[in-house]
């Protein structure tokens, strides 16, 4: 399916890229044209009338010097004294009675344009892009006589050197084409990245869902199965497992509603004015029976001066407060020391919450993926002890939490060994 996406919008991006870049390469072209054919015919206006300003002042028409203006010049010299055709040579009558009579063809069908005062006649062709001919056309008096002159000069050249650009315009094209097809492969690849990111963690997720899942639900199913055969004294037993399964599940899915409602809509938060040392005196006498029950020795450490409130959701800071404790206390030995604390600092833009272990500690390579939902850290043999009823999504919950705040949370070593979470919050949201 990836691929199938990424091909299709490979093809689309091709398509209207192509489709600009020929407009834009039609327009460039079509004013290389018009600047090819303006400079013709400044250049065949400008010749002319210098030949005919030089014939003015010939006394004596000579074939010798008409056979020289016009190699010069490069077009044909067209004569008549008064209505009479008056040729070099035979083979100047045979070359330039074609093309006169070419011209006057391409007259029925064309138009005149006149660049300038004295310019040159342009004859449109029948090709109805680029005249095939220029002419430039005038009469004089002299000796008595009337001369009328013609000059003919074929785009016969200017044709062939824009049919080259035009070849070289569409190898241009081509080239450029595959080039794009090749980076539109490569952007919609990286364009797609993310969205194949996230369909891999989504299965990761669903994954992780069903498996942790699937142990409770064994768990329940085969207490009830043994609850039905069991006598009513040992029944007991058996309820309190399937009730500490459901419990575990309950929380499961509570934070797995966090998260989808965090992943579509973000949080909802109840904003307040909060005072953070009364919520951690809270959070800290609820987990002292908790820390002695695991042989733990919880303290906490809050500064003399009186803080600022804080705006935020009291509940969900709790929440975080409690899955920090929660793992502190779960994932270090017996005996460990984990502090609760309000770290030290102005208090003017911000304020961070601590929860200090002196446990085994998070290796380096851990410390980004413990907040990826189901990761667990495994590596401890004294925490692996109790990860029964860690599922791997209380960091992943108070970190969506925190970031719903504007604020962060992030692990370290601790100075004495073990971990520190901190928690930043903004005094203001």
């Amino acid at each position: 399916m990836y691929q199938d996406v990424r091909l299709r919008l490979t093809k689309l991006f091709t398509a209207v890229l192509s489709a600009l870049l020929a407009v834009l390469l039609g327009v460039c072209f079509y004013f290389s044209v018009r600047q090819q054919f303006s400079l013709q015919l400044s250049s065949f206006t400008g010749q002319s009338y210098t030949v005919f300003e030089s014939i003015k002042e010939q006394a004596v028409l000579t074939s010798q010097w008409l056979t020289a203006h016009e190699e010069n010049a490069g077009f044909r010299i067209y004569l008549w004294d008064n209505g009479v055709e008056l040729f070099h040579n035979r083979d100047h009558a045979n070359q330039i009675r074609p093309e006169y009579s070419h011209y006057l063809s391409t007259q029925d069908t064309g138009r005149t344009l006149h660049p300038q005062e004295g310019s040159a006649d342009v004859s449109v062709g029948k090709r109805g892009l680029l005249p095939e001919v220029l002419s430039y056309r005038k009469q004089l008096v002299k000796n008595d006589s009337i001369l009328q002159i013609c000059f003919l000069q074929s785009l016969k050249p200017l044709h062939a050197r824009i049919r080259s650009s035009l070849l070289l315009y569409f190898i241009l094209f081509l080239s450029s084409l595959c080039i794009l097809a090749l980076f539109c492969w490569y952007f919609t690849g990286r364009l797609l990245q993310p969205l194949l990111a996230s369909q891999e963690s989504q299965n990761r997720f669903i994954a992780g869902v069903s498996h942790e899942l699937r142990t409770p639900l064994a768990v329940i199913l085969s207490n009830a199965s043994a609850c039905e055969k069991a006598p009513p004294a040992e029944q007991k037993t058996f309820f309190q497992v399937i009730a500490r399964e459901g419990r575990q599940m309950s929380d499961m899915l509570e934070q797995l509603l966090t998260l989808s409602r965090a992943d579509s809509s973000g949080l909802a938060l109840q904003i307040a004015e909060t005072d953070l040392q009364t919520l951690l005196l809270e959070t800290y006498e609820n987990f002292l029976p908790l820390a002695a029950d695991s042989g733990h020795l919880l303290s906490i450490r809050l500064p003399e001066a009186e803080l600022p409130l804080c705006s935020c959701d009291v509940g969900r800071i709790r929440q975080v407060c409690h899955i920090l404790l929660h793992n502190a206390l779960s994932y270090t030995p017996a005996g460990s020391a984990v502090r609760l604390f309000i770290a030290d600092g102005a208090y003017e833009k911000e304020i961070s919450i601590g929860v200090q272990d002196n446990g085994p500690g998070i290796p380096d390579g851990e410390k980004e993926k413990i907040f990826d939902r189901f990761y667990r850290v495994t590596s401890d043999s004294s925490a692996s002890k109790s990860e029964k009823g860690h599922h791997g999504l209380g960091l992943a919950v108070a970190k969506e939490i925190v970031s719903a705040h504007r604020g962060t949370l992030t692990v370290s070593d601790a100075p004495a060994g073990g971990a520190l979470f901190l928690m930043t919050l903004p005094l203001e949201t």
